[in-house]
């Protein structure tokens, strides 16, 4: 009767224990992204954590982007001991399912991806999982190209442009041919 009661009671725990998630999820909004914008619709962005406790940890960045573009990036750490206290280790880090790929397991790790799509109006994510020894860290940066077609009056620009150097090369061809 108590084997049947304990084993039970392990089923339970074990049961409990399968569903509980293996990481720590926090999420990160733009107020967590240090942010620039510049000419012709780009962005450079800054982020990062320090002082991560002991454990897995799965940090989850967030952002909407008014244009759709491309985004190049990378995320480092850095340590002084190999697996000491302050080492901190990349097991997967993500940009809109796109897997940043580099040096891991090491030291210093450095993971990178480049022309990553960034579509407008939805939520993009960039996914960091890890594991710290006690008072990890890491940083990162990424930069936003837009490819948003120009506005119609820079077509017209552009297309006055083409007519205008159409017109000299005609021009100048009939002048060659009379001479």
């Amino acid at each position: 009767m108590i084997t049947r009661k304990l084993l039970a009671l392990a089923l339970g725990a074990a049961a409990i224990l399968a569903f509980t998630p293996a990481n720590a999820q926090t999420y990160f909004g733009p107020a967590d992204i240090n942010t620039s914008f510049g000419p012709g619709g780009t962005i450079s962005a800054s982020f990062g954590q320090s002082g991560i406790v002991a454990g897995m940890f799965q940090h989850i960045y967030q952002f909407t982007l008014p244009v759709s573009g491309s985004a190049s990036g990378s995320v480092t750490t850095s340590a002084v001991l190999f697996h000491g206290v302050g080492d901190l280790d990349l097991t997967s880090v993500f940009l809109n399912g796109v897997q940043l790929t580099g040096i891991t397991g090491a030291l210093n790790e450095v993971v990178f991806a480049n022309a990553v799509p960034i579509v407008a109006g939805v939520q993009n994510e960039l996914i960091i999982n890890g594991i710290s020894r006690g008072n990890g860290s890491y940083g990162g940066q990424g930069v936003f190209v837009s490819n948003a077609v120009p506005e119609p009056a820079a077509w017209g620009m552009l297309i006055g442009g083409f007519g205008l150097a159409g017109m000299a090369v005609r021009r100048r061809t009939v002048v060659l041919a009379k001479a």
